[in-house]
């Protein structure tokens, strides 16, 4: 399966003042189905808060969604090719206390990837089919539309010294563990954790982190819950 490219449009007024969080309430969605690991084309249902939008392997962005606050992640202090990375106005202020104190404990965090286009997402996912096969690239990769990178809200991170691509971050590093142990805090969670695959419907990804804001962090946290069953049970709609 070869993706064909669409470009995307930008929605809405670019910005740099992240908006002020409503209240958390819960949500529940009835609409979305129940076997999301099948590969399809669904929409994905609306959020106020885009940031809380559930992805998965059956429902999608459309290929014209593209936030309209990108910035570059050198507003949230982040140095170098992390610094050039796109993300959200609305993550900024969370992300560079995030690297703050994460530098304060001695340690060095930097961004791998961040917002991808529905376009560029193309590139990915079909680069993945070449190296691996369909079958193991629709494990490892989300098709366009389907990744939460689209959202701006997502980045992959790394440490300086790893590099084992399908190792485990989370256990193999310093700042792998401290994010486990303290992301969240800040409003970042990890997507796709070790031994969520029946659930989450993608391999393990411990350097994928998705921003939900401090306060759906918490109660995520607290619910115990994987991302995407938090996301459809308590903060969807």
């Amino acid at each position: 399966m070869v993706v064909p490219a669409r470009g995307p449009e930008r929605l809405g007024a670019p910005g740099v003042t992240p908006p002020v969080q409503p209240r958390l309430e819960a949500g529940f969605i009835a609409g979305l189905v129940s076997d999301y690991c099948a590969d399809r084309d669904l929409p994905a249902p609306s959020s106020a808060r885009i940031e809380l939008t559930v992805l998965d392997r059956s429902h999608a962005l459309p290929a014209s969604y593209a936030p309209g606050d990108l910035v570059s992640a050198s507003a949230a202090g982040f140095a170098g090719g992390s610094g050039g990375k796109l993300v959200s106005s609305r993550i900024v202020n969370d992300l560079a206390a995030l690297r703050a104190d994460s530098a304060t404990a001695g340690l060095s965090i930097s961004i791998t990837s961040a917002y991808r286009s529905y376009a560029s997402q193309v590139s990915t996912f079909n680069s993945w089919v070449a190296r691996l096969g369909l079958a193991t690239a629709l494990q490892r990769s989300a098709r366009p539309g389907h990744s939460e990178h689209q959202l701006g809200t997502t980045m992959d991170l790394t440490s300086p010294g790893w590099n084992g691509r399908f190792g485990n971050w989370a256990t193999e590093t310093a700042e792998g563990r401290w994010l486990v142990e303290n992301g969240w805090r800040y409003g970042f969670v990890m997507s796709y954790p070790l031994g969520s695959q029946d659930v989450t419907c993608f391999s393990f990804e411990p350097w994928h982190y998705r921003w939900i804001g401090r306060e759906a962090a918490a109660a995520w946290h607290a619910s115990g819950l994987y991302l995407r069953p938090f996301l459809e049970r308590y903060v969807g709609g």
